[in-house]
């Protein structure tokens, strides 16, 4: 089987709220099931550090499988979720480790549930808690496909696995939660889908000429500070007729990601909009062409401020 290269990079570079059933958790209805693939791992060791895990093999699945090892009292993990995790990684074949997160909190970047991003994998967490750690035994084509975009190793066998020892360490919000604010005279404005994905509308006025920023969804938690890691989904579209989407993670993979405020190749317009902004947060920001500094056209970008690291 084919080691997957550099997942923790992977994780690195790179919703809908649905409730799964009325007691919703692995095996039930509507989240991933359990199957004797994920339940016959085992570990031992505390939830953050690396785990002492037994896994039988060949351990082979037709489907994604997850079992509880540890749960957890956190937040339950939805669909559109961006989770922080640690993990261990095995071949189902052998059973021998392929890697793992290191359990030192460097692994700072969120997948999330329903992006592309390692799909499989964050789509497993769905239903389980903050706190527990988790067997998911993965089909290793799907997985290896999830990483080299699209390409599945094509020497596996079929029903090859990979097995995933996940611990989940913290949850985001999946869109911004926060109240309305009023609309600012001659700022675009913006509609949301279901999933917290905004649709932007920019007036046939000229563009500003210096940065702008206004507030679409007040939140309520804690404020963005400027060493903070922000965790965010965001659209940015052209301030043209007709208006473009330039660029956005939510159809781009529509996983959130994270922008370390402190690091000087964000736009210093985006920084200064984000810094001080509350959790739970929509905020628009509207950045003037700039050739000197890459930006050949006037661009309104539309944050959802999911959480901080």
């Amino acid at each position: 089987m084919r080691k997957i290269p550099a997942l923790v990079v992977t994780v690195g570079l790179l919703a809908s709220l649905t409730a799964c059933a009325t007691t919703p958790a692995p095996g039930s209805a509507g989240c991933p099931p359990t199957g004797d693939a994920a339940s016959v791992v085992t570990a031992t060791g505390a939830f953050g550090e690396k785990p002492d895990a037994q896994v039988p093999s060949p351990i082979v699945t037709t489907e994604t499988q997850v079992s509880t090892l540890i749960e957890g009292t956190g937040d339950r993990i939805l669909d559109g979720t961006p989770v922080i995790i640690d993990y261990t990684l095995y071949d189902g074949t052998t059973g021998a480790e392929v890697e793992d997160s290191g359990y030192d909190g460097s692994l700072n970047a969120p997948i999330t549930v329903g992006g592309t991003a390692l799909a499989p994998l964050a789509s497993a967490l769905e239903c389980s808690r903050v706190g527990s750690r988790v067997a998911v035994a993965i089909k290793a084509s799907e997985l290896s496909a999830s990483v080299n975009g699209g390409a599945g190793a094509t020497d596996d066998a079929p029903d090859a696995a990979y097995v995933a020892i996940v611990d989940i360490r913290q949850s985001f919000l999946a869109k911004a939660n926060g109240r309305p604010v009023l609309g600012a005279q001659g700022m675009p404005a913006v509609v949301r889908a279901p999933d917290g994905a905004p649709g932007v509308t920019v007036p046939a006025s000229e563009a500003p000429t210096s940065p702008e920023s206004h507030l679409v969804l007040d939140g309520s938690g804690r404020e963005l500070a400027a060493d903070d890691t922000a965790v965010v989904q965001f659209t940015a579209v052209t301030w043209a007729s007709p208006s473009t989407v330039a660029t956005s993670s939510w159809t781009n993979g529509g996983s959130a990601t994270s922008l370390p405020l402190a690091d000087e190749q964000i736009p210093a317009p985006i920084r200064d909009a984000l810094v001080g902004t509350p959790i739970g947060s929509q905020v628009m920001v509207v950045v003037p062409a700039d050739e000197t500094a890459g930006v050949p056209q006037p661009l309104v970008y539309v944050f959802d401020v999911l959480g901080a690291l």
